[in-house]
């Protein structure tokens, strides 16, 4: 069991709050911290957000390497930079928590560690834009309670159906791991502050005078970043499509629109095979067609070898398989799969 407090970082057997002496526990250097990312973690009361950034700043090069594809490839060292900025705003929360997202579609059950910011007035807060140097001083907590949000018995989107699940400890490693996911989730700093550019250039678009009616007294940055993605009719909805038009692979700009209007078209078809139980194998030679429009007009050749068609929903294919062949001639199909069986 690791403990981490703002002083040192202890080894032992059992956690040290459970104990009544700490005179027999071995206290582990800094730098020898990678030894431990599997044993289960603890914080003292008074660990701040920074502290685990210096622990983290102790070891960059290993943690760099470790966190990889956590932080989308991005280095861990414009972080530390960030969090030694002086404050600029205020952020209204308390504390910062690390916690257990969980959600379930269908059979696929997603549980993995996160954070967020805690407001007792106001609840929980998204810290994916927020600059590190305007939480660091914050205590940060853990929430060892599991609930997942079971997509499968909402019924809109103002219901949440959670399911609590029990509690389960974090590993060091999952402390760091759910840290990094979240403050690399749009790239690195100067990413992120570009990201937020571009939305407040976009508030224009949503009509925030609308918003700011009597009846709406007071507006979150989540609301804003909501309202964004409702009123982008080219953004899919769904997490597992959520691409947009490349811009960069276009070779004539003025086909800009038609390949909008292709992407919109190919996400009309998702939301109609999430929402049929039959003759699905009809949709397959729609979106064949809407990748194969979508080729002409990037400019590229017409070529079904790139068309990834296991991303449709629904599709049984083997996805590892066919990513690991891809490009192909000889694609993978599942003979059972529901939309692409009459393929196979």
């Amino acid at each position: 069991m690791i403990t981490i407090t703002n002083k040192n970082i202890y080894y032992s057997e059992f956690p040290l709050s459970t104990l009544n002496s700490i005179d027999d526990i071995d206290i582990i250097n800094v730098k020898d911290i990678v030894h431990y990312l599997s044993d289960y973690v603890e914080l003292g009361e008074s660990v701040t957000f920074k502290r685990l950034f210096e622990i983290a700043s102790s070891n960059s090069d290993k943690f760099n390497n470790i966190f990889y594809s956590t932080l989308g490839g991005f280095k861990l060292d414009p972080y530390f930079q960030e969090i030694e900025n002086n404050k600029t705003e205020i952020t209204g929360i308390d504390y910062i928590e690390v916690y257990w997202y969980g959600d379930k579609f269908d059979n696929d059950l997603n549980i993995s560690p996160s954070i967020q910011g805690i407001s007792k007035k106001y609840g929980y807060h998204s810290l994916d834009f927020t600059s590190l140097n305007n939480i660091k001083d914050f205590n940060i907590k853990i929430n060892k309670n599991v609930e997942i949000l079971d997509y499968n018995k909402i019924e809109n989107k103002e219901t949440e159906v959670k399911v609590y699940l029990g509690e389960k400890m974090f590993t060091l490693f999952e402390l760091f791991n759910g840290i990094f996911l979240e403050i690399s989730f749009h790239g690195g700093p100067q990413d992120k502050n570009e990201k937020i550019k571009e939305i407040e250039e976009s508030i224009s678009q949503l009509e925030i005078e609308e918003l700011k009616d009597a009846k709406v007294l007071s507006i979150t940055f989540e609301d804003v970043l909501e309202k964004y993605d409702e009123n982008d009719e080219y953004l899919v909805v769904y997490k597992k499509f959520r691409d947009r038009v490349d811009e960069d692979r276009i070779t004539d700009i003025k086909n800009l629109d038609k390949l909008k209007l292709c992407l919109l078209e190919k996400i009309k078809i998702f939301d109609k095979i999430i929402n049929s139980k039959r003759n699905l194998k009809q949709y397959y030679k729609l979106l064949t067609d809407i990748e194969y429009n979508m080729q002409m007009l990037y400019g590229e050749k017409e070529d079904i070898k790139f068309h990834q068609f296991w991303e449709t929903p629904k599709c049984t294919c083997p996805k590892i398989d066919n990513l690991e062949i891809y490009p192909s001639d000889n694609p993978i199909f599942n003979p059972k799969c529901p939309i692409h069986k009459k393929t196979s």
